[in-house]
């Protein structure tokens, strides 16, 4: 209390204008580390919308502030009291970046501590905190605060705290704990805890008896919980995942993650399926200055449905040995063919017919490339025999290079050492061979490419039946590629090219019948076709052409953005003499032309992409191979996808996928992929996802086709984040996934 104002013995200040500025110098008044008990409730004034964030300035240095002056104002000041200084009516301390107000300051000297007794706000780079008192000790650096409530800025996470104790070596300490990202007084969710432990130099928390809730019901209660506070990877129990389908019923895990070191990890995933038992599954990763990869398992003991235990696991690894030489090994195994059938969740997975275990060996020098490889497969479609398995290379190498020789003339090889391995039937070598002379020339406007080339292939057969022990092949191939490039300026800018290209075709007939076939097919649709010297994959098959591939490809560029507009091409090509070779044993048919080919793609606006192909056969007058889609991003955040695709007696389907905003929260999610050519839904998926600026939920419903025969799966899937503490449940299917293209017909 003052003393009266005429007492002359009493040091008293007042001034209604001019405030009294004390700089003390000393200690830290560490509340920026109260901040850090992450406890909500009310406080600092909430935010009222997921927009309402603060500003947020650069971060304070602790390190910094030590040895800066504190700066007080007050419009009042007493110095009455023996070893007391009393600052009253609006009191403003500054430091650095740190603030704080109140309406009264005591600084004892005699103790070395701050004291404010009455409501305070505390101000910084990092938070805003409130707290009906507080006390600081300078020399030993610790504080204490009374039902502290902060809001953390540049986001929407507040709390509360009965108290808080900032103790020495970033350790805080609180009571009663409140934490959410919720800007509402009744928040959606909420983590209560009775005790929080805040270790900053570790970067760890830990809370005990500590129960989520989840619009005001609890929805997960822990005794221990231990949980990061920066980025630095933390050991501990991750969030559960749950998800129910109708080949294992409800599925419940709860991850365990071990930070083994800076550089490697360990997770395990206890987890129970209520239609199948109990399982484990492991994920182990790895990363070192030339190496890195990870180790996934998964174990289902005695699986209630099948009868026997089930296993799945995946190793991936790379080592780069030197700059241009690396190694990878990517191996994977299921302990049986109805894995992927009865564990999948989509029909990617639950359709596929082999599963490869691959190593290689890539480097090279200057001109020239080298692959070593070696990969067995594991059979899971039962409809495939024995004598259709795919071949297992052990080993590949390859070695492919290009000299020049003189000028623009260059010396080009393309080498292959292979030997084929298989349980039953069919095993042998195979070397193929060719050497080429290739001459460039290349000026504005045009080019010219002519090659000659000469192929060898040899084999040593076992097991080969009525082929011989050791047949071989070789052809010459002959080429003249040639293209011209007219570009023409619009009165706006841009640019319209028009690229009229020819490429010559010679190679001699030969009989084939007597070679095996290890691993050679017709090629996939795609214009580079009429470019290419032999119409089969694989060297097996090396096809007869004395052929004319002419084609013409214009291009629109527009001249603001330098992005291409539209690009169209059509070719086909001529046969002087018809292709005699084939695949298989099939019925050769006199061809006069190539079936004509045409691309298009179209980027209208830069929300739009179209494409388009079409390979269509002019003397059976049918198409062979159609595709169609596009892409449409919308302003809203919607996004669509259609496509179709066509492939004569083989495939006939289409493919729908939105994702769609209803409103501000509210977004549908669905896909439906068709095959008309057997009037079956491949698959379906429906689902609404909602979020707010502290939470979303996602619930998705999926049917699809797990197998040939047409037997299906549905699940349900569901994921709940909680923004600032995170996910609950399982990852729902990505509609639009980078691997998931849009003309794949999957």
């Amino acid at each position: 209390m003052h003393q009266p104002a005429d007492t002359r013995q009493v040091r008293t200040f007042r001034s209604a204008r001019h405030r009294a500025v004390w700089l003390v110098a000393g200690g830290l008044l560490a509340v920026p580390a109260a901040a850090q008990i992450a406890a909500p409730q009310g406080g600092a004034p909430p935010a009222e919308a997921c927009a309402a964030r603060f500003d947020v300035k650069p971060r304070g240095s602790h390190q910094e502030r030590i040895g800066q002056p504190f700066v007080i104002n007050a419009e009042e000041v007493d110095l009455a009291r023996i070893g007391q200084s009393e600052f009253v009516g609006r009191v403003e301390v500054r430091r650095a970046d740190q603030q704080l107000e109140t309406g009264r300051l005591i600084y004892d000297k005699s103790i070395g501590a701050i004291l404010l007794p009455e409501a305070l706000r505390y101000n910084d780079a990092d938070y805003i905190i409130d707290a009906d008192s507080a006390r600081y000790l300078i020399d030993d650096g610790t504080a204490a605060f009374d039902t502290v409530r902060f809001q953390v800025k540049g986001s929407t996470a507040n709390g509360t705290a009965d108290g808080v104790e900032i103790q020495r070596g970033g350790i805080a300490r609180g009571r009663d704990l409140h934490f959410t990202t919720c800007p509402n007084e009744v928040p959606s969710w909420e983590l209560v805890a009775s005790s929080v432990k805040l270790d900053r130099d570790k970067g760890v928390g830990t809370a005990r008896n500590a129960t989520l809730k989840f619009k005001q019901v609890p929805v997960l209660w822990l005794p221990w919980l231990r949980f990061p506070l920066d980025e630095r990877r933390k050991s501990g129990f991750l969030y559960p995942k749950l998800s129910t389908t109708s080949e294992n019923g409800f599925t419940f895990e709860i991850p365990y993650y071990w930070n083994i070191a800076p550089n490697m990890d360990f997770t395990v995933t206890p987890r129970v399926l209520t239609d199948r038992g109990p399982g484990i599954g492991g994920e182990f990763r790895y990363l070192t200055h030339r190496a890195g990869g990870q180790f996934d398992v998964d174990y289902l003991p005695s699986d209630d449905k099948f009868g026997s235990d089930r296993h799945r696991w995946h190793a991936q690894s790379a080592y780069q040995i030197a700059r241009k030489w690396r190694v990878d090994v990517n191996a994977s195994r299921v302990s049986d063919k109805d894995y992927f059938l009865d564990f999948s969740s989509n029909i990617n997975e639950a359709t596929v017919q082999f599963l490869q275990s691959q190593l290689t060996l890539r480097g090279g020098g200057t001109g020239w490339d080298l692959l070593f490889l070696a990969d067995t497969f594991q059979v899971l479609d039962r409809e495939v025999g024995e004598d259709r398995e795919p071949f297992r290379r052990l080993p590949r190498l390859a070695v492919d290079g290009r000299w020049p020789l003189y000028g623009t003339i260059d010396f080009t090889l393309d080498s292959e050492v292979v030997y084929f391995d298989r349980d039953s039937g069919l095993r042998g070598g195979r070397v193929d061979l060719t050497p080429a002379i290739e001459w460039q020339i290349i000026r504005p406007g045009w080019f010219l490419k002519p090659r000659a080339a000469v192929r060898y292939t040899g084999y040593t057969l076992s097991n080969n039946g009525e082929l011989p022990d050791s047949p071989d092949r070789a052809l010459p191939i002959m080429s003249i590629d040639s293209g011209l490039i007219f570009e023409n300026g619009l009165d706006n800018g841009d640019r319209v090219t028009l690229e009229p290209r020819l490429f010559y075709l010679y190679v001699p007939f030969e009989e084939q019948s007597d070679l095996p076939n290890f691993d050679s097919n017709d090629l996939t649709f795609g214009f580079s076709e009429l470019f290419s010297t032999n119409g089969f994959t694989g060297a097996d098959r090396q096809s007869n052409a004395n052929s004319l591939s002419m084609a013409i490809t214009s291009r629109y560029i527009s001249d603001k953005t330098g992005r291409q507009v539209l690009d169209a091409s059509l070719g086909t090509a001529f046969f002087f003499r018809s292709p005699r070779v084939a695949v298989r044993d099939e019925e050769i048919v006199d061809l006069d032309t190539q079936p004509i080919i045409t691309e298009v793609n179209w980027r209208p606006l830069d929300r739009w992409t179209v494409t388009a192909g079409l390979q269509w056969d002019p003397e059976d007058t049918q198409t062979d191979v159609a595709l169609a889609g596009f892409t449409y991003t919308g302003k809203r955040g919607d996004r669509w996808q259609a496509g179709y695709r066509f492939r004569r007696n083989e495939v006939d389907q289409f493919d729908l996928r939105v994702s769609y905003p209803l409103n501000d929260k509210w977004r549908f999610l669905g896909r439906w992929n068709y095959s008309l050519r057997d009037d079956e839904t491949l698959e379906a998926v429906g689902g609404i996802e909602y979020e707010s600026c502290c939470w979303a939920i996602q619930v998705v419903a999926r049917r699809f086709v797990n197998d040939r025969g047409g037997a299906s799966t549905t699940g349900v899937f569901i994921e709940l984040h909680l923004k600032g503490l995170g996910s609950l449940g399982r990852n729902p299917y990505d509609l639009f996934a980078a691997n998931r293209d849009l003309h794949s017909g999957r």
